[in-house]
């Protein structure tokens, strides 16, 4: 054979063999060449071990893949080229969800026709639907990582609290001194209700007919006591009328005594005024020298005071 047809026969079987991958890659990845894909945009809080080329499920049918993966501001934008006979609305419920069991992801969506038409993004839009993150696999492992931190801790304070209780030599002798002394104190109790059962016995035969005297001493009574509740509020009534008359009277006296304050009233210059302070001081003393002499002298006066003529 020649060497040019070596050449060709190498050269078709490489070119063969490279059809037949990519045909099994599209294969294996279920993608048409014949389909028309579309982009939507979707925003998830977190997207967990989701990445470029994961399936996207319509229903439980594959009808696209993760485009790409970007931060945007606190969430994740997500692209989905999805096929453009689909038509996405704003009630559409889209979830990235666990599919295995090693933690791969792939995001799932609810079809629904109610509510608007969603149109695909073209570049530079900021129209983005809202997802949501189902917790999968994966973070149920870092979550278990956390509960073992926290059993082991557990575990460590419960066998620090037996050692210091039930380990400690010091403590199961004080709980057997306990023990006995509340031992003791049963026996001393069962003694005493058994010496004293037939006193304990009368004194509730006794609280039983006092209960029996005082309901019907209530019940004999029960006009006097309405009575004595009408009465009462009659009282009460009478007692908020004689508030309310103490207020008035409390009032009148502050203003006598504002009045007896002024400086400008007749009562308050006599107060105010030191001269006859003075004099009012010397008078009432002559007064009681005068009271005095006449005690001592027993002098008697006669004071005879006429208006009008004197009578024959």
């Amino acid at each position: 054979m020649k060497k040019t047809d070596v050449d060709l026969v190498v050269g078709a079987s490489i070119l063969l063999a490279i059809i037949i991958l990519i045909a099994g890659v599209l294969w294996l990845k279920e993608v048409s060449v014949t389909r028309k894909m579309v982009d939507y945009g979707v925003l998830f809080p977190n997207v967990g071990t989701l990445q470029v080329g994961d399936p996207v499920m319509v229903n439980g049918v594959s009808k696209g893949t993760v485009k790409s993966i970007a931060l945007r501001d606190t969430n994740v934008a997500v692209i989905l080229e999805l096929e453009k006979n689909l038509k996405i609305t704003d009630s559409c419920r889209i979830m990235i969800q666990n599919i295995g069991l090693m933690g791969e992801r792939g995001i799932g969506l609810q079809y629904s026709q109610a509510g608007s038409v969603v149109k695909p993004i073209q570049t530079g839009d900021t129209l983005f639907l809202h997802g949501k993150f189902d917790t999968g696999i994966a973070e149920a492992i870092g979550m278990l990582g956390n509960v073992l931190g926290e059993v082991q801790t557990l575990a460590t304070n419960l066998a620090s609290i037996v050692g210091q209780t039930v380990g400690d030599s010091s403590f199961i002798e004080l709980f057997k001194t306990i023990v006995a002394r509340l031992d003791t104190i049963t026996a001393g109790v069962q003694t005493i209700i058994s010496e004293n059962g037939p006193a304990i016995d009368e004194s509730i035969g006794n609280l039983r007919q006092l209960s029996e005297q005082a309901s019907q001493l209530v019940q004999r009574n029960a006009p006097l006591i309405d009575s004595i509740v009408v009465d009462g509020e009659a009282l009460s009534s009478r007692a908020v009328l004689i508030a309310g008359n103490v207020d008035t009277i409390t009032q009148s006296v502050q203003e006598i005594l504002d009045r007896l304050e002024d400086e400008e009233s007749t009562i308050g210059r006599i107060l105010r005024d030191k001269e006859m302070y003075d004099d009012l001081k010397t008078t009432i003393a002559d007064l009681d020298t005068l009271v005095k002499n006449v005690q001592q002298d027993a002098l008697k006066l006669r004071i005879k005071f006429g208006f009008g003529k004197k009578k024959k």
